[in-house]
């Protein structure tokens, strides 16, 4: 490391002298802690020392200051930042970045001068300087052991000792940690993260590069890559050498989130998002579980999963809930319709709680999001009917209103299409094949489905096919009856998956899961129904054979149709 020589020169020869020491020769020295003035060529930098030129510059005075304060309290060698690191040098500065926890925490004593604040104003300046909201000087903070504070003027204001109760109050740091009574280690990830949180920097990838000490790992400089990622990188690399799942203890508002959809992967996007979370703790290991790492798929780990009514995921961390710490502290989850086992975490702006873990289960928590998604096309698509749930409040149908899978049409086959249908086991819920091939073409229907309730025989079609040459999609219409397949090509409209469809007798959701496997790629379909009774008035039957002289019926039915809907008006005409 350099080191600035602070004496013993002879009276009017003192002059400004950087060496090199290293390992075991480095001596004894101290550390000036500052804010950068706002233009950075005001400062002192390792050029101006080697070219004469740093008593021209703003910022010599208070170099020049702190080194006659090391040299009067018996120190011969002073850090600082400005002109102890060759900033011109990539590899010299990461070196630096790296180290720079160790060097502030080996320095026998630290100089914070706080621009800012006058000796006078000391009550108010003190707490609103500059100095606590910069980035870097929370290691400047934390890892010396000694720190005396000085206003603008080189008066002591005190030292951290001395001054740790209001230290507290405007940093949120507890006293143990102030007063090296329990080393920064022993706090959570996000207590940890939650000091940085109100903090910033000059250069947003500073942000994540000034906690690499207070998280005790490595990490290459690589300016230009932003703080986003940059804050990503630092996740990880505490992934690899510490579990304390409290890192993924955070929360966000709604508006910084990632998608429209409001996905997100595990890990925050800076600091900021656990300025709310400092009081989460990790409980000590409770199970053998598989380690975090990153993939091309996401966070892999394992996680235990309770999943709620609406298909959302709770999945727990292995940490309590404050302030009482019982329980498990939890985030959601939502699975995405591609690969297995793949998921978002969603909802970000809260934490949930569960008084008991789920199963554990072996998860992907996709990390990124790109606005763009390469197409995934394998020799065969697939659609696979794999399942039918139906729901009503209302107690006439509640036993009695069943659906079922009826009829169906589709295009005819090429023999080497139906070579490779996956096998599908039959289900009582369907009379029609529940597997068939995708013509991968935008606006190509693949089948067309008539779904009909078993107590009334009201029903509608689901067409299945394509939205895009490789996304697919739904149409749900209201008819009761199926067209020949070229009259269902010309009426399907495709609309993508997960999407409510809301029709006279049913709200219809359909549900897409993607999967792929041996060359297919496979897209399992689930249909939700909600029922609603038919008519039971006059003004009601009247508006339903309005809507039936709209809708697209095919063949004899409609006669049928006609004959049922005459029958009623009959009944309620001689009720009435």
């Amino acid at each position: 490391m350099r080191l600035i020589k602070t004496g013993p020169y002879l009276p009017g020869q003192q002059k400004l002298e950087i060496d090199q020491k290293w390992g075991k020769d480095i001596p004894h020295y101290a550390v000036l802690s500052h804010t950068w003035s706002k233009f950075a060529d005001d400062e002192v930098l390792l050029a101006d020392v080697q070219n004469g030129t740093a008593r021209s510059k703003p910022a010599f005075p208070k170099l020049w200051t702190a080194i006659e304060k090391a040299r009067l309290d018996g120190y011969g060698w002073l850090w600082d930042d400005t002109c102890c690191i060759d900033k011109t040098s990539s590899v010299e500065l990461s070196e630096a970045i790296n180290s720079m926890y160790t060097y502030y925490a080996n320095a026998q004593k630290c100089y914070a001068y706080l621009t800012n604040v006058s000796a006078t104003g000391f009550e108010t300046e003190f707490r609103v300087s500059r100095w606590w909201r910069r980035g870097w000087t929370l290691q400047e903070l934390l890892a010396p052991k000694f720190v005396e504070f000085y206003s603008s003027e080189w008066v002591s204001l005190g030292t951290k000792f001395d001054l740790c109760a209001m230290i507290t109050q405007i940093t949120g740091i507890d006293e143990n940690y102030l007063s090296h009574r329990l080393p920064v280690q022993h706090a959570s990830i996000a207590k940890r993260m939650s000091w940085a949180s109100s903090r910033e920097t000059t250069r947003e990838e500073d942000g994540a590069y000034s906690l690499i000490g207070l998280f005790e790992v490595n990490m290459a400089m690589l300016y230009g890559e932003g703080g986003k990622k940059a804050f990503l990188r630092l996740q990880e690399e505490i992934m690899r050498g510490n579990e304390d799942q409290s890192l993924f203890a955070w929360i966000q508002a709604a508006a910084d989130q990632e998608t429209s959809d409001g996905y997100h992967g595990l890990l925050a996007d800076s600091p900021k998002d656990f300025q709310h979370t400092a009081s989460s703790i990790s409980y000590s290991e409770l199970a053998e579980y598989t380690p975090s790492s990153m993939t091309a798929r996401g966070l892999h780990m394992t996680l235990p999963l309770m999943q709620k009514d609406d298909g959302t995921l709770i999945a727990a961390l292995r940490c309590p809930v404050p302030p009482g710490n019982n329980g498990w502290l939890a985030v959601y989850l939502k699975r995405l319709p591609i690969g297995i086992n793949q998921y978002a975490r969603v909802t970000c702006d809260k934490l949930a709680s569960v008084s008991r873990p789920g199963n554990p289960q072996e998860v992907y928590i996709r990390q990124h999001f790109p606005s763009y998604v390469a197409e995934e096309v394998y020799p065969y698509h697939f659609f696979q009917l794999r399942g039918l749930h139906a729901s009503t409040q209302y107690e006439e149908l509640r036993n009695s209103g069943e659906y079922k899978l009826v009829s169906s049409v589709r295009a005819a086959g090429k023999s080497s299409d139906t070579e490779h249908v996956p096998a599908a086991q039959k289900q009582p819920w369907s009379d029609v094949p529940l597997v068939y091939s995708i013509y991968k073409k935008a606006g190509a229907l693949t089948v067309a489905i008539l779904v009909k309730r078993s107590n009334d025989g009201e029903s509608f079609v689901l067409m299945l096919g394509s939205i895009t040459d490789f996304d697919v999609g739904f149409h749900i219409l209201h008819a009761d009856s199926l067209g020949t397949f070229a009259q269902m090509q010309q009426i399907f409209s495709p609309q993508p998956a997960y999407r409510n469809v809301e029709l006279d007798f049913h709200m219809v959701c359909v549900n897409v899961e993607q999967r792929t496997s041996a060359g297919q790629k496979l897209y399992f379909v689930d249909l939700e129904i909600e029922a609603f009774p038919q008519p039971t008035t006059v003004a009601e039957v009247l508006q339903d054979a309005m809507e039936l002289a709209t809708k697209p019926i095919f063949g004899a039915d409609h006669r049928t149709q006609k004959a049922a809907l005459k029958n009623k008006l009959k009944t309620l005409w001689t009720a009435a």
